[in-house]
């Protein structure tokens, strides 16, 4: 059995995403361009290591299968962060929205394992302004995500729409 913390597919280091992050928090502010930032949660049944590892695993192949090249994604403890340069909300939205969608259905598999998950998903977006920081952002997808968690919610949530 593979212990859950280990994955073929590496995402990024929360260190790494801190430093991407806030470079591209200052390429915002230097060229005006927008940011979002994708806040995803996946619950499944915690007492099963077999499970909770085959929805990892499903939830960062499906990461891997429906995001950019320039995404850049990120591991944070059971959660998972992505984060989406030069993207309004609009189209953060809809990426959220196909994640959401993916991640969703009724029944998964991973390694011939099957299993029912779901996932919270939310996003910040901030268009290019000069007060914009790495934790207003992370602040406001985690918002938006707990929001989508409290409330049961399994399309996206926008941070602009509970604020």
């Amino acid at each position: 059995m593979n212990d859950p913390i280990t994955h073929e597919i590496e995402l990024y280091s929360l260190d790494s995403f801190h430093t991407l992050l806030d470079h591209e928090v200052n390429r915002s502010r230097r060229y005006k361009s927008p940011l979002t930032l994708i806040h995803l949660a996946i619950e499944t049944d915690p007492g099963d290591p077999g499970i909770i590892h085959s929805a990892e695993m499903f939830t960062i192949n499906t990461l891997d299968a429906q995001l950019r090249e320039t995404d850049i994604p990120c591991r944070k403890g059971t959660e998972f962060l992505v984060l989406m340069p030069a993207t309004f909300e609009a189209g953060g939205r809809i990426a959220c929205e196909r994640l959401a969608k993916s991640f969703n259905a009724p029944h998964q598999t991973y390694d011939r394992i099957s299993f029912n998950m779901v996932v919270y998903v939310g996003m910040a977006s901030i268009p290019a302004n000069e007060t914009l920081t790495r934790e207003n952002l992370m602040q406001q997808a985690a918002k938006a995500m707990q929001y989508a968690r409290d409330n049961h919610i399994l399309s996206a949530v926008a941070y602009s729409e509970i604020a």
